[in-house]
């Protein structure tokens, strides 16, 4: 967060190949149980392994090309989906780091003879030779991402590509549009193989909503580093990411490919000014917690006085009165809460509590990838600082807040939870914004929508915070982005 009182050879990849460093509100609940699953699939991989990543990947492209067999008709006008003509590729890419090249049939991939060093850490489909290609190397990204959340992520970083091979067939490419709004399309085509697997029709992948929550976390790794400028943007912020899988999901694979999917906005972009790229977009946590006005206050974030400016407003449209909510610290919150509740609002004194142990909990809580330059190899770091994952908790109450004050409504159960979320999306969208004016003293940076994203998933059905009541991270995720794309009337 940050305060402003002044102020042809195409890859198309998981993650953005210079980094290499990877709306609606619908409910989902876990897969169709199965006890056994088909034989693992034999499809033909150049330099195939036979381990077992390499054969999770054959699973999952085996059911993402069945379910476009199925689906591929209703958005190319009735043809049928053409097969992958270059073949599929798996390379171990620590050959490629120590030689910078790579021996052998795999060398013949289209985008690999061009260029051997784009496949490290990454997946890709080639439209130089109509190929898809991974490196499976365990320590390079795909491989510790799938060590850590699951063989679903495996599953959508395949049908991520597989969703570039159907731009392909489509003719999507010659258009010319711009990466990110492709790599926004292809997240949305995993996200409506992803519906395939949560209904239980995917023959290889059954999944629970607690690790779809998991997989999604893991998807989280594959966004964009904040870009040095516009022309860096390519592959959107977690936000982004997220919300194009909840698009798929949602509304399936014909929404992915309507010819007003390219409509969309999207949040992803640069820092402005050098102070807060110095800072990463982070206020410090003192900063965050004091609720005093930044312009009388120089230690005060700013982060209460704007939430109280946004529901006063926001109440007046409706001809209400919106009376201020404050922040105050205690070891549990004073009404009631459960004995393991560090956080969270309480009605009788229009004041969100919380513990110092779980605000520095929710400060340093964002997990990222670090990759090492010389091995290229993988590191999942937790524990980062992320200012505006506190802050959106912060900004959770206040919605509890609203639902109490203006609306007369309960502040416990699911549908309290999904709609207060829903108001900290409809509150972002409303700082979320590049330069300053008269109304917004306080902004969001950069890195803060990934921060919120983060807080909705892993943060907020903490026992310790608002606890589950009985949701999931993707439906707290799903109630998010309707607020942010769709304003508080959709709450």
């Amino acid at each position: 967060m940050r305060i402003r009182i002044r102020k042809s050879f195409r890859m198309v990849a998981l993650v953005a190949v210079a980094a290499t460093t990877l709306a609606g509100c619908a409910s989902v609940v876990g897969g169709k149980p199965s006890i056994v699953l088909p034989p693992d699939a034999t499809l033909t991989v150049v330099g195939d392994s036979h381990g077992q990543f390499d054969t999770t990947v054959k699973n999952a492209l085996n059911d993402v090309i069945a379910f476009w067999k199925v689906n591929y008709p209703a958005v190319s006008g009735g043809k049928a989906l053409p097969s992958i003509k270059g073949g599929l590729f798996s390379i171990d890419a620590e050959q490629v780091v120590r030689t910078g090249e790579i021996s052998g049939p795999a060398a013949k991939e289209g985008c690999v003879a061009k260029d051997p060093e784009f496949i490290i850490d990454n997946a890709a489909y080639c439209t130089t030779d109509d190929s898809i290609v991974w490196d499976r190397n365990p320590d390079h990204l795909i491989g510790v991402l799938a060590a850590k959340y699951g063989t679903l992520l495996v599953a959508l970083a395949v049908a991520h590509e597989f969703g570039h091979a159907i731009q392909q067939r489509l003719g999507i490419f010659d258009t010319n549009p711009l990466v990110i709004e492709t790599e926004s399309q292809a997240d949305c085509a995993a996200g409506a193989f992803l519906k395939e697997i949560v209904a239980g029709s995917a023959p290889h992948f059954r999944t629970t909503p607690a690790e779809l929550d998991q997989a999604l976390m893991g998807y989280l790794q594959v966004r964009d580093s904040t870009p040095l400028s516009g022309k860096d943007i390519s592959h959107g912020d977690g936000f982004d990411r997220l919300s194009a899988i909840d698009d798929g999901l949602t509304h399936g694979p014909a929404f992915c490919y309507s010819s007003s999917y390219f409509n969309r906005k999207f949040t992803e972009r640069p820092f402005v000014t050098d102070q807060d790229y110095l800072s990463g977009g982070n206020e410090t946590l003192a900063q965050v917690l004091n609720g005093n006005d930044p312009k009388t206050d120089p230690n005060a974030g700013g982060l209460e006085p704007d939430l109280n400016r946004f529901w006063t407003a926001a109440a007046k449209l409706i001809d209400k009165t919106f009376t201020p909510v404050k922040i105050a610290e205690a070891a549990h919150p004073k009404c009631g809460a459960s004995p393991a509740s560090e956080f969270g609002y309480c009605p009788d004194d229009n004041t969100v509590y919380y513990s110092a142990s779980f605000a520095a909990q929710a400060y340093n809580s964002l997990t990222a990838r670090q990759v090492d330059p010389a091995t290229k190899n993988v590191t999942i770091v937790d524990n980062q600082p992320a200012d505006f994952a506190l802050g959106a908790m912060i900004a959770l109450g206040w919605g509890m807040a609203v639902r109490h004050q203006l609306f007369g409504k309960p502040i416990d159960g699911a549908d309290s939870l999904l709609s207060a979320a829903c108001y900290v999306g409809a509150y972002s969208k409303d700082i979320n914004l590049e330069s300053s004016d008269a109304q917004h003293g306080f902004l969001l940076s950069p890195p803060d929508m990934d921060e919120a994203t983060s807080a909705m998933l892993n943060l907020v059905g903490l026992d310790k915070a608002f606890g589950a009541r009985g949701t999931t991270g993707l439906q707290r995720i799903q109630s998010f982005v309707k607020g942010y794309n769709g304003g508080l009337s959709v709450c």
